[in-house]
């Protein structure tokens, strides 16, 4: 990977990797983990976020003029490609959707001890997750496809670390799985509409709706108080090192 897509690749990925950052992963969430790139941008760095950026198919409209803008236009940036695979969910966008792609239901099943089987077959957050990072190894790639490709690293970064994006329990009362706690209805206090009186809607609002940049700064800011950047190799390398131990027995 050339070093200037590397180490913002590696930014991205590395500050939303644990999920102790990862709170929730409505808008506001999603803005907040962008904010956590943004603190550890050098100024080389962010001249290249926007000279990125600026070509992304959604920059003129809606990133330009999109009212929860703030005044860093780094950060804006940051913000607007976070949420852009959301976005997508709907025109003009909906060709870049991608709805598998947010998601691993990896199959609980309840009735045998919560054992745990492997996802299906087809697309799911991990085959295209590695997909957009080779292509952003790749510099034969234009600006607007590395563009692309960035918005769906940072997004999907913070959606596996859901826990209801990574799973799908299944029992007698759910046979054919709950479809990330999106069957599994309840009164949510959270919620906005009756549609998300459910468990996956409760996990992803934590924060609440307010997409600010005032609420989302001091959102990121209390955060990064909780949790320290300086942790974060140290905590990186253990698991790591947990992983590798686990492979080798």
């Amino acid at each position: 990977m050339p070093r200037k897509w590397f180490a913002l690749f590696l930014t991205l990925f590395s500050l939303v990797a644990t999920s102790s950052l990862a709170h929730a992963w409505n808008h506001t969430e999603h803005r907040v983990i962008a904010s956590f790139a943004s603190r550890q941008f050098d100024e080389p760095t962010k001249h290249r976020i926007v000279e990125v950026f600026r070509k992304h198919p959604a920059y003129a409209d809606p990133w330009s003029n999109r009212e929860t803008n703030g005044s860093d236009e780094v950060l804006n940036l940051l913000w607007n490609t976070s949420v852009f695979p959301d976005d997508a969910r709907r025109e003009p966008w909906h060709k870049f959707n991608r709805p598998k792609a947010h998601h691993v239901n990896y199959c609980i099943l309840a009735d045998q001890g919560n054992k745990v089987e492997p996802p299906g077959r087809g697309e799911n957050i991990l085959n295209p997750y590695l997909a957009h990072v080779c292509q952003v190894e790749d510099p034969r790639p234009p600006k607007e496809a590395k563009a692309l490709h960035l918005s769906w690293i940072l997004h999907q970064a913070g959606d596996i670390h859901q826990p209801l994006y990574a799973g799908a329990r299944f029992s007698k009362a759910l046979p054919e799985g709950d479809r990330g706690g999106n069957g599994v209805h309840f009164p949510n206090p959270r919620a906005r509409g009756d549609r998300e009186n459910n468990l996956h809607a409760y996990w992803d609002d934590p924060p609440g709706a307010d997409r600010s940049p005032a609420a989302v700064a001091g959102l990121a800011e209390q955060t990064t108080k909780e949790h320290q950047t300086a942790n974060l190799a140290a905590e990186l390398g253990n698991r790591y090192s947990r992983v590798r131990t686990e492979e080798s027995v």
